[in-house]
């Protein structure tokens, strides 16, 4: 229903700019979307059966594999093909970012489009993060346990209007704050919608092809930054600086981001290239939030490395992608309580994370993320490989599909053959539901409840 709703405005602006194709693409999707979202609200309204957790990861699991279908119709006429239509789709609502036809070529409507998808995409990966995963994630370290809404698990579905409403608003508000700084810091009004949009979902989707040095100034530069930080960040967190002005539970995952920005500026400047140092922070800072913007034509950073830091991700309640930096951070607080335990035998060790002890048990699951996401990458690149792709081209699109950051593949997308399209696609949605829950979903479509 949400897709068809933001797809209604955009046939009038599809109809301005002369692109009858592209305006029979906006109604089909209207149209569907009404008839499918109709129909399963009425068929559903007097349903009060209680949800498992089965029954919610199905639906988390078929919700991201078929909504982008819903959304691909007028990107299938911008592109011309079938395939690069469904694969842009998959990439804007799963905030991947990857696009095979430019700004220019695509026009105004399908650009705006992609970052409206983009958009809805991180919000709906926010309200999955407070539901369904956080509901599965009770016997663990808790990461997404948030004050802000307390989990029914005897239906998950009753949740899921409590969670669009309160992370909506903080949503929106944010929005609306990174659009007027983009404003006030002279780019242009379009430019400022779409990099809002596609900033706060850390999509890396942009007006333009160029590289943001090209065409915004640096102020404009920092101010996108700081809204992809708000989008990686805790929301939870962030509504309660906003509402209560403290911060009750955070576990440093923002100072970790800005650590790493300020140690590549310094990177960049010790190499011989003082002027480039601001540019390289931002890189760094868009990668880590899995944004992939690039401020330069020529990466300052190794995208390489952009890669390998943007697995790490944002926050666990966030539209980043990646295993999320709270579990990096609760992993190497553990490496360091176990050099401590060689260096004192007898001493006992025990881990806290967020001002709670953390159980071996809470430990073994955090370990099996982390794993997971080198496992899937691994698969996803031999797959791509067999695609018809060469070795370094499959592992780079590997990586920045699974840690929804495209814009680091430093691949051409328009490239590539439609089965690799397809596989990417199928990728981005993994890494979307942070792989481990997709393969349950998996598991139990073909298994008992």
């Amino acid at each position: 229903m949400f897709i068809s709703a933001a797809a209604a405005p955009f046939i009038l602006f599809a109809g301005l700019e002369g692109r009858a194709d592209i305006a029979r693409g906006f109604t089909i999707t209207l149209v569907l979307g009404a008839f499918l979202g109709g129909v399963t609200l009425a068929g559903t309204r007097n349903v009060h059966a209680p949800a498992r957790a089965s029954a919610a990861l199905r639906l988390a699991f078929f919700g991201w594999l078929l909504s982008p279908l819903l959304a691909a119709p007028p990107l299938v006429a911008a592109t011309g093909s079938f395939p690069a239509g469904v694969f842009e789709a998959y990439s804007a609502l799963t905030t991947t970012g990857s696009i095979i036809v430019s700004p220019e070529e695509a026009g105004v409507s399908i650009t705006l489009w992609r970052c409206v998808l983009a958009w809805l995409g991180g919000l709906g990966s926010l309200v999955l993060a407070a539901t369904v995963f956080a509901a599965l994630d009770r016997r663990g370290v808790g990461l997404r346990r948030t004050y802000l809404l307390t989990v029914e698990h005897s239906d998950l579905f009753t949740n899921f209007g409590r969670a669009l409403r309160r992370f909506g608003a903080i949503y929106v508000g944010l929005t609306l704050t990174g659009f007027m700084l983009l404003l006030l810091t002279g780019t242009p009004p379009f430019d400022s919608l779409c990099l809002a949009l596609s900033g706060l979902a850390t999509s890396g989707l942009t007006p333009r092809s160029d590289a943001l040095g090209l065409w915004m100034s640096p102020a404009s530069q920092g101010v996108l930054a700081l809204i992809c930080l708000s989008g990686a960040w805790n929301m939870a967190v962030q509504y309660d600086l906003a509402s209560r002005r403290r911060i009750t539970r955070g576990s440093g995952e923002l100072r970790a981001i800005l650590v790493l920005g300020l140690g590549a500026g310094l990177y960049v400047a010790l190499r011989g290239h003082p002027g480039m140092a601001y540019s390289g922070a931002l890189d760094m800072v868009f990668a880590v939030t899995t944004a992939g913007f690039q401020t330069q034509a020529v990466p300052v950073l190794p995208l390489m490395l952009l890669v390998m830091v943007a697995m790490a991700g944002g926050s666990t309640i966030s539209t980043s992608g990646g295993i999320k930096m709270p579990r990096i951070l609760l992993l190497l607080r553990r490496a360091g309580g176990e050099l401590s335990s060689l260096s004192h035998p007898s001493a006992a060790v025990r881990t806290r994370f967020i001002g709670r002890p953390v159980s071996d048990s809470a430990l073994a699951g955090v370990w099996v993320y982390a794993l997971a996401f080198p496992a899937a990458l691994g698969l996803g690149a031999v797959a791509l490989g067999v695609s018809g792709m060469t070795f370094q081209e499959a592992l780079m699109v590997s990586a920045a599909s699974l840690v929804n950051a495209g814009p680091l593949s430093g691949v051409d997308y328009a490239t590539l053959p439609p089965l690799s399209l397809v596989v990417s696609a199928f990728i981005m949605v993994l890494g979307r539901l942070e792989v481990l829950a997709a393969a349950a979903a998996i598991y139990v479509i073909f298994a008992r409840d």
